[in-house]
């Protein structure tokens, strides 16, 4: 009888940590790891393939989070700080977004602002992970920042289909509210260091996420050149 009991308990047991392995993460856990999931991608097979493919297991996984009925990992707990709906839509994440706006309370949330006033559309509109060097110049002078970005730009500029751009219809069409004046001013208070050129370019636009995109695709491309040479340069020593 005792044999049978333990048996049995062994295989409660099992089953409990098997349970356990096959619950989806918390959104916030999975929606962190992310960004070092593409970028050990792009330092090992630089697969554009296996980084699209990232992130979409990733938005299945918050999928099922909500279809589980779980609400807890929804919602940011201190008032003020990002949302992970504008955290996905910031780093660029179509699929995340669009799994996290399977939740009414999320939907509901759309247009809450962090501290800076960022909102998920703005902050789609920002394309920080292509734009970052032009709002910032001096990131490239921060490996720790600069290369994790250079590292992962082929999930941004090889997709094809637009991280930011997508993210931003989808957005839109959940009902996000579009405030271009306000991603302006949020950018122009912000972007320290920014040239003069960018600055006024960012006030004339009528497309705040067209406009940041070519001033980064520009100063990558300055910036690269700038890498070449001096690499060049100390080869010739």
């Amino acid at each position: 009888m005792r044999s049978h009991a333990t048996a049995f308990a062994v295989a409660l047991l099992i089953s409990g940590f098997a349970g356990a392995a096959d619950s989806p993460r918390e959104p916030s856990v999975v929606l962190n790891g992310l960004p070092d999931r593409i970028y050990v991608i792009g330092e090992t097979s630089a697969n554009l393939a296996e980084m699209i493919e990232a992130e979409a297991k990733a938005a299945e996984e918050i999928s099922r989070y909500i279809a589980s009925g779980a609400v807890e990992g929804l919602q940011s707990k201190d008032k003020g700080q990002q949302s992970l709906l504008a955290t996905a839509a910031y780093m660029g994440y179509p699929n995340v977004v669009a799994a996290l706006l399977k939740s009414s309370l999320v939907r509901e949330h759309i247009n809450d602002a962090d501290e800076m006033g960022l909102t998920p559309w703005i902050a789609a509109n920002f394309s920080m992970r292509q734009s970052l060097w032009s709002c910032r110049p001096a990131v490239f002078e921060d490996p720790y920042k600069f290369v994790p970005m250079f590292v992962t730009q082929l999930y941004y500029i090889g997709n094809p289909v637009p991280p930011y751009r997508k993210v931003r219809e989808l957005l839109e069409q959940a009902g996000a509210r579009v405030d271009l004046a306000k991603a302006k001013d949020i950018w122009l208070n912000n972007c320290t260091g920014q040239s003069a050129d960018a600055a006024s370019r960012v006030r004339a636009s009528t497309d705040l996420l067209k406009t940041v995109q070519e001033l980064g695709a520009a100063d990558f491309v300055v910036q690269m050149q700038k890498l070449q040479a001096k690499a060049a340069a100390a080869n010739k020593k």
